[in-house]
């Protein structure tokens, strides 16, 4: 369904991303671990042309494009299948959470605007926040303002969506809401590309496991194989960090 091939992208003469190869399947929740600066977040941001790669070609359904050359049309049409939830949600804060969900659907799909509103709500529904259709940015808690981004990722139907560390600027108790949230739409089967620090959601919620440094995919597996018996030292080193309590003496 959604295939990275060869992916590179450079800053000056820093190489983030070193030929990056990634395939995930409808239905798929592919979670990427690794470090900061690892290329993660790049990755995602090449796919949605956020940033325009060096080189490489990614194939989403029956469309695929040159990433480093795609037009202005293929661009749009990879953002059609597409939708994109930001660390730092990226709300207009001059609008409601009903008007903010609306805002991609009647700029970006053209939508009336009746029927993006029903949409919309219904999305805000999805994600607990129906009681909030009124409320401006500045009247929300961090969590419940991600939770309006992943309603309006929601409300435009993308065949993927894309998760970029959705949990990170969120003080630690709004955490579980978001993630609960995330956990739910991955229970109806909605394909997801999630970065993130979370190890426990990766444990209980992936279908596979990427982890990468150094801007390459080190290795990749089910939630049992990374966590259980990862095969390379780089993943275990880093399993040791970020878990130390229950990896110092098992692998």
């Amino acid at each position: 369904m959604l295939e990275f091939k060869e992916v590179r992208k450079s800053f000056g003469p820093l190489e983030v991303l070193k030929g990056v190869d990634l395939t995930i399947s409808k239905g798929d929740v592919v979670v990427i671990l690794g470090p900061s600066g690892s290329g993660k977040t790049t990755l995602l941001r090449c796919l949605n042309f956020l940033e325009r790669a060096d080189a490489g070609s990614a194939r989403l359904s029956s469309l695929e494009v040159d990433l480093r050359n795609a037009t202005k049309k293929e661009v749009h049409a990879v953002r059609q299948k597409t939708a994109f939830v930001f660390q730092n949600y990226n709300l207009f804060n001059n609008k409601t959470a009903l008007e903010n969900v609306m805002e991609g659907l009647v700029t970006g799909r053209r939508i009336p605007k009746e029927a993006a509103r029903e949409k919309a709500r219904r999305a805000l529904d999805k994600v607990g926040l129906s009681d909030k259709l009124d409320a401006y940015p500045v009247q929300l808690s961090g969590g419940q303002q991600q939770r309006v981004g992943i309603a309006r990722a929601l409300a435009l139907d993308p065949e993927v969506i894309l998760f970029d560390e959705p949990t990170s600027a969120l003080d630690p108790e709004l955490v579980g809401e978001v993630l609960g949230v995330m956990r739910q739409i991955a229970a109806d089967g909605t394909t997801m590309l999630v970065v993130t620090h979370e190890m426990q959601f990766a444990k209980e919620v992936a279908s596979r496991v990427v982890f990468m440094d150094g801007g390459v995919v080190v290795e990749s597996g089910t939630p049992e194989d990374i966590f259980g018996r990862p095969k390379e030292e780089r993943t275990r080193q880093f399993l040791r960090r970020v878990l130390p309590e229950e990896y110092n003496y098992s692998i």
